[in-house]
């Protein structure tokens, strides 16, 4: 009962795991796996390359070496020292405020009252006189009653002792003392003033000790200033003036601690701290999340723009690979040109040139956009003169890449690389030296860096030839260089063509031509579509011999073969031509046009020949078919073409121009039915295209010759006579003299070296494949 849900569940198991099996092995995984680990890979690059280096400092050591700022940091000690100075240096904003002369006065009575008090107190005690010493207990007793002022034992011994006479002095002095200054204005904490002031009032009348006994703590006790501080007014405005001041700023660049001058101090531990400068403190973490977003943005964008305006590029491992490697490499060269401090000196040319011969021009320019950005930003990190060097590189960089990229669209010659590198070189330099005079540089700086600007590109142009061939090879493109290089009649294969196959060589020769000329009327690639052509039928060097152009004055061997091993043999070449393809690492394009330029055609003579021979026994028609499918590149396609109408055109004696044609869109239209175009990407124009294309070119192969007779001497003795009667003929124009044709034809004054020989037949489309095994 339970074993049902648990096999259910082992089958979906067992289905998910099929499915992500699946899944790993598709192309998008492939793709996603490039992008990520190319992406990782620049990342570590750009993260290494802007990653500062650290110090072991602390506060009171002599610095041992100089370090700037790697960007602008604020110093936030002596900035918060300067704001503290400047709230601190901010005056206290005050206020009148109403009711405190009332107050003072109040309090004065209060006071003149409990004095008054004491005095009775002390005139009421026994012995009592100007000069009485009193006890512990009275001066107790006095001070309960004295509550208001707190005067200590001598003075109330001062206020108990006096005179009616010089109390009541005292106090009519300060009644109007104390009320004319609290008239004014008493500024708080201030009060010394005013109480200073009306000492010297009331001492011209007051005694001495009273004065300074009695009247002066009296003050202290009453007086209240009536400008008292605004708390929330003076507080906004020291917090304004805190805010004022403006804070230390480091610039990028600037030196914090100078190796050798003074200690080092605690403001500077703060801002190498917060850089990340220190090994025992913080990491600017900041930074890094800055710089991995930015740089994942602009990888991310390279690879939509390829994904959607060149995928031909993002959907070949191969070829997205390299686009990694190349942006890689450069930033790898970035790093080593800033740590020797020549950033000048960086390759930054480099992807829009390599790229631009291996790849093309747009993955060149797109792929070289976002390498210059990414190299451009990693070197100017952290230097004196981050924004002006950033600027100038960028300028130089995308000048100069831009114009190689043009210059190098459809050119073929390695030795091209050179030239347009010189240029871009010469751009370089007048680009780096009119920035310098634009931004008032120095003439000498202005040199300098145009110099180093100039060595760099023809640097990067130096690497592009170096690497291109190593790429090529490494990922076996048929890049236009690479296939000019297969396209050389002293390829090892082509020799061994020419050495054990000569009919085979001369048809590839000649379809060569064909197609060459039609993929270029198409828009394909008429590099490929030659070379395609040249080795197409190269596993026919296994058995050259039973291929009818090879039998050169032997035997057609399968006139005494079984028709079944003649079909396997004639179908085995293109097994067998890519077994060879692959073991002379020719690119995958080349071993596709060989795989498919006979699609899943029948070998029609073979195969009527073995209905015929079976006396009505069913015979296996895929048997005599060809594995391929039907050609899926524009290149295959045309040498398809090309094939059937050079082997069919042979049938054809002295045909015109539109005979030709006709011939030619007769044959196209049978490959078109017979689905032999299903998968091409051919248009019905194009299709009209290769159908001129090839018949200008086989027209040329059958064009009117100029005959010139032999000369006398080598003229056999009958050619001689007809000769002589001619002569007479023509000294007798009246007479008719009826001449035989000559038996020998004369000689053309033209040699035709790629002329195939006259053994060549029509193909399955016209029905016959005894003279045609291929």
């Amino acid at each position: 009962m339970h074993e049902l849900p648990l096999a259910g569940k082992d089958r979906q198991n067992a289905t998910g795991l099929q499915k992500a099996y699946a899944f790993t092995r598709s192309a998008t995984f492939h793709q996603g796996l490039i992008v990520a680990i190319g992406t990782l890979i620049c990342l570590i690059i750009f993260i290494i390359t802007v990653t500062p280096k650290r110090y072991n400092l602390t506060t009171g050591l002599v610095p041992t070496h100089t370090i700037s700022a790697n960007k602008d940091v604020e110093d936030e000690v002596t900035t918060l020292r300067n704001r503290d100075q400047a709230a601190a240096n901010v005056t206290p904003i005050y206020h009148y405020q109403e009711g405190i002369t009332e107050k003072v006065m109040l309090s004065l009575d209060a006071v003149y009252a409990q004095m008054l008090a004491v005095r009775q107190f002390a005139q009421s005690l026994p012995d009592y006189n100007a000069n009485r010493v009193y006890s512990p207990e009275e001066f107790e007793a006095a001070h309960e009653i004295m509550n208001l002022v707190d005067f200590q034992n001598f003075q109330l011994a001062t206020l108990m002792n006096a005179t009616a006479e010089q109390f009541d002095e005292m106090y009519t002095s300060l009644n109007p003392a104390i009320r004319n200054t609290m008239q004014g204005n008493i500024t708080q904490g201030q009060e010394s003033i005013a109480i200073t002031a009306i000492m010297q009032v009331v001492g011209f009348k007051t005694n001495v000790s009273l004065l300074q006994n009695v009247a002066l703590p009296l003050l202290r006790a009453i007086i209240l200033p009536n400008m008292v501080v605004d708390e929330d007014a003076t507080e906004a405005a020291r917090h304004a003036a805190w805010q004022a001041v403006e804070p230390v700023i480091f610039k990028q660049g600037q030196n914090i601690v100078v190796a050798g001058e003074g200690r080092i101090r605690d403001n500077q531990i703060a801002m190498l701290n917060s850089l990340g400068l220190l090994s025992d403190h913080s990491i600017d973490y900041s930074m890094y999340l800055g710089a991995i977003a930015l740089v994942m943005a602009m990888l991310v964008l390279m690879g939509l723009f390829l994904r959607h305006f060149n995928a031909s590029v993002y959907q070949d491992n191969k070829r997205l690979m390299i686009v990694y490697l190349v942006t890689g490499t450069t930033m790898l060269l970035s790093l080593l040109a800033k740590s020797i401090d020549l950033m000048y000196l960086a390759p930054l040319v480099l992807p829009y040139m390599l790229l631009s011969v291996t790849l093309g021009v747009l993955p060149g320019i797109i792929v070289g956009i976002t390498t210059t950005l990414i190299s451009v930003m990693m070197m100017t990190s952290g230097t004196v003169s981050a924004n002006m060097d950033m600027i100038n590189l960028l300028f130089i960089a995308m000048i100069a890449g831009n114009l190689t990229a043009v210059m190098l669209h459809k050119k073929y010659e390695r030795s091209y690389v050179l030239f347009a590198g010189g240029l871009a070189a010469a751009a370089s330099f007048l680009v780096g030296l009119c920035i310098g005079l634009m931004t008032s540089m120095s003439m000498r700086v202005s040199l300098n860096k145009g110099l180093w600007a100039m060595a760099g590109t023809v640097i990067s142009a130096l690497l592009c030839l170096s690497l291109q061939p190593a790429y090529e090879t490494l990922f076996n493109l048929p890049t236009p260089m690479r296939l000019l290089d297969l396209t050389n009649p002293n390829h090892p294969l082509m020799r061994r063509l020419l050495m054990e196959a000569p009919g085979t060589y001369h048809h590839s020769i000649i379809i060569a031509n064909l197609a060459e000329t039609a993929a270029e009327a198409i828009g394909a690639n008429p590099l490929l579509a030659r070379a395609g052509a040249y080795f197409h039928d190269i596993g026919k060097l296994k058995r050259p011999l039973y291929f009818k152009e090879n039998q050169i004055g032997t035997s057609n061997v399968h006139d005494t073969t079984d028709p079944h091993v003649s079909a396997a043999i004639i179908i085995s070449h293109v097994r067998e031509g890519i077994a060879m393809a692959k073991q002379n690492r020719l690119p995958y394009e080349i071993q596709q046009i060989i795989a498919e330029h006979h699609g899943d055609s029948l070998v029609q003579y073979f195969y009527h020949k073995a209905v015929k021979e079976a006396n009505g026994k069913p015979v296996d028609e895929a048997d005599f078919r060809y594995p391929g499918v039907p050609p899926q590149t524009m290149e295959g396609a045309v040498i398809m073409v090309c094939d059937t109408v050079e082997a069919a055109i042979r049938t054809l004696s002295n045909p015109t121009t539109d005979e030709i044609v006709s011939f030619i869109d007769e044959l196209i239209q049978k490959k078109v039915q017979n689905g032999m175009m299903v998968n091409a990407p051919l248009t019905l124009q194009q299709l009209n295209q290769i159908r001129d294309s090839c018949a200008s070119v086989i027209y040329g192969v059958f064009h009117e010759r100029i005959e010139y007779p032999k000369s006398a001497d080598k003229l056999l003795p009958g050619e001689r006579l007809i000769a002589h009667l001619q002569q007479l003929r023509s000294s007798k124009p009246k007479a008719e003299v009826a001449l035989p044709k000559p038996a020998n034809k004369p000689y053309s004054t033209e040699i035709d070296v790629v002329s195939p020989p006259a053994f060549y037949a029509p193909t399955e489309e016209k029905g016959s494949e005894k003279n045609k095994h291929d």
